[in-house]
């Protein structure tokens, strides 16, 4: 049994659906993590195709954050650790869900329809459409497990106005690495930024994006803890938008940081 599906929707039902029941294992044979592309682009058009996918509902954001979490899973992590969960709700327990996984439910079929039923519902009162954690300042939102906090990925997508938001990027990221080290020092951090192609329209943004993501696996030197332990920058192609056009997203090939830990810049290490 799924553990605690809900049956209706929420919005990310349809971006899960698109993503295949078995996941491809992502090493190489150099021993390389090589990331889906082809998943990613896939979760961005359904948010296309939905109609969902202006800047302000944070839909592109919703298509990063579930490719991350299917990211570390093809990395063979266990999937209810990870948040967002494929089934509903999205945050659970990790002790909850897997007791539910062992529980052994009757063999007659009317005592297992209520085992079921009520174990659904436990989940349904005990998980979350959303996981917030108490930093070292505030409160955030992010994966939570019962151990707590060991591994966090902070997403940002960007689609305008890149010269006036950049600054304000990196004082969140920056922010949000601070808040978060104060309370687990020992969690391994990592940043994925995610720009669409009119940044090369804005004179010297890409440049000053780049740079940004240097720092933020810099930002005090000597120091790993204060710094994130990887950074990844994407840019997305979109194409031009009108009535009855919805042309394929597509990543330029030339990807400005790579998943770089400490500062590494190997040509090459694949994102």
């Amino acid at each position: 049994m799924a553990v605690m599906a809900r049956s209706s929707k929420d919005r990310m039902s349809d971006a899960y659906a698109a993503i295949p029941a078995e996941l491809a294992s992502p090493w190489n044979e150099r021993g390389n993590f090589v990331f889906d592309e082809d998943l990613l682009l896939r979760l961005i058009k359904v948010q296309d195709d939905g109609g969902d996918s202006k800047a302000n509902t944070g839909a592109l954001a919703l298509a990063v954050d579930i490719w991350i979490a299917t990211e570390l899973r093809r990395a063979a992590i266990a999937s209810d650790i990870i948040w967002p969960r494929p089934t509903r709700p999205r945050a659970l327990s990790q002790s909850l869900s897997s007791a539910a996984a062992r529980f052994k439910y009757a063999r007659k079929a009317t005592t297992r329809e209520v085992q079921e039923a009520t174990i659904s519902k436990l989940g349904e009162l005990a998980g979350s459409s959303s996981t917030k954690i108490l930093g070292g300042f505030f409160a955030k939102e992010i994966a939570e497990y019962d151990r707590g906090l060991e591994l966090g990925v902070s997403t940002k997508t960007m689609t305008k106005s890149f010269g006036k938001n950049i600054i304000n990027r990196f004082e969140e990221a920056s922010g949000d690495l601070l808040n978060i080290r104060r309370r687990f020092p020992l969690a391994t951090f990592g940043y994925v930024f995610l720009v669409t192609s009119n940044v090369l329209m804005e004179p010297n943004c890409w440049e000053r994006i780049k740079d940004m993501c240097h720092k933020l696996e810099s930002l005090t030197p000597g120091d790993q803890s204060g710094s994130y332990d990887a950074t990844c920058l994407l840019l997305l192609e979109r194409g031009p938008k009108g009535p009855g056009s919805k042309p394929p997203p597509g990543l330029l090939k030339w990807l400005g940081v790579r998943v770089s830990p400490h500062g590494s810049q190997d040509p090459d290490v694949e994102c």
